[in-house]
């Protein structure tokens, strides 16, 4: 796993779990390593990675019954702190693998895992517009959608993996550029109708 989190001074820090790391970082036999980036409570206590394992033994085997496959025990491993609470006012995104997690946008750490995520299932048609115009689109397909909550704006900007407050303010800013459809249509027909006038019955 390769982890960059890049901060709005322009430093970069990377993360990665198979550089200058043992075959067996575990003490025993470990088969599988269970990760964890913890995101839940950055502003409390920081960006976290936690790393567990799977461990076979011999006695595991053992244990199991005849005819059954052994189950390997999942056993507690170490946490690592990868950026400070207090350094997360700076984090401008961090990046798994390749796929960018979180993204501060309107000031704020947004969860582009599920934005884009949701923008697969409700939005489809949206390629090729912004992130700021996606996550307007998506609030109100959302609100749209799921009527029961539309009255829990709340509810809704965290369906998209944002906080209300950051798509007000997305909406605001972007609201000059936003196509108004019906004044589009208006125009169509009304160039319709020129065209008509001055055709010969």
């Amino acid at each position: 796993m390769r982890i960059q989190v890049r901060y709005e001074s322009n430093r970069l820090d990377v993360f990665d779990t198979a550089s200058f790391t043992k075959p067996e970082p575990f003490d025993g036999a470990n088969m599988l390593t269970n990760f964890e980036v913890r995101v839940d409570e950055l502003g409390n206590t920081g960006l976290w990675l936690v790393a567990h394992q799977y461990e076979v033994a011999e006695a595991y085997a053992k244990a199991a019954d005849e005819g059954e496959t052994p189950i390997a025990r999942r056993k507690r491993g170490w946490k690592f702190l990868l950026a400070e609470a207090r350094e997360l006012p700076g984090v401008e995104s961090v990046v798994i693998d390749g796929q960018t997690t979180l993204m501060r946008i309107a000031g704020e750490l947004a969860d582009m895992v599920r934005f884009e995520q949701m923008c697969e299932l409700w939005l489809p048609m949206s390629a090729g517009k912004s992130i700021a115009t996606r996550v307007v689109l998506l609030f109100d397909a959302l609100c749209a959608a799921f009527p029961e909550h539309a009255a829990d704006a709340n509810t809704i900007a965290r369906m998209c993996g944002f906080s209300t407050r950051a798509i007000d303010e997305l909406r605001e800013r972007i609201a000059p550029n936003m196509p108004n459809t019906e004044e589009d249509e208006e125009g169509w027909l009304s160039e319709f109708y020129e065209a008509t006038d001055h055709e010969e019955i």
